[in-house]
């Protein structure tokens, strides 16, 4: 009679371990960018409302000034983004005036300065601050 043991030796499954390892450090880090620019996009997306907002205001008053409400119960414009969840940016106007504007998207917990602000301008121009 023939007895073979059946299992996994420790190499074995020392080298599975490893594989495991291995596959996690480099997955791990590209899901966290893919979150992140997920919430960017977002953010962009929701610039993009608050600055169609502004422009609905200054097509009936012929001025930005005023149209800088941030109200979160009307749907416009969200003081926060993502609307529902945890905040990951936080909508702000930085300048209104009668014939321009300025909005900008500020991550929580980052200072601007550090090029993670996103800023929109009555031009329809994006940069990062």
């Amino acid at each position: 009679m023939i007895n073979k043991e059946k299992g996994f030796s420790l190499i074995e499954l020392m080298v599975a371990v490893a594989i495991i390892g291995v596959i996690t450090a480099i997955a791990v880090p590209s899901y966290q960018d893919y979150i992140t620019d997920t919430y960017r996009a977002q953010a962009v997306a929701d610039l993009k409302v608050c600055a169609s907002a502004l422009e609905r205001f200054y097509a009936n008053d012929f001025t930005y000034v005023g149209g800088g409400t941030i109200d979160s119960s009307t749907g416009i414009c969200d003081e926060q983004s993502p609307r529902d969840g945890e905040t990951q940016y936080n909508i702000v106007y930085k300048a209104l005036s009668k014939t321009a504007f300025s909005i900008q998207a500020e991550p929580v917990g980052t200072a601007c300065g550090t090029g993670d602000c996103i800023v929109l301008n009555q031009r329809g121009n994006q940069t990062l601050n």
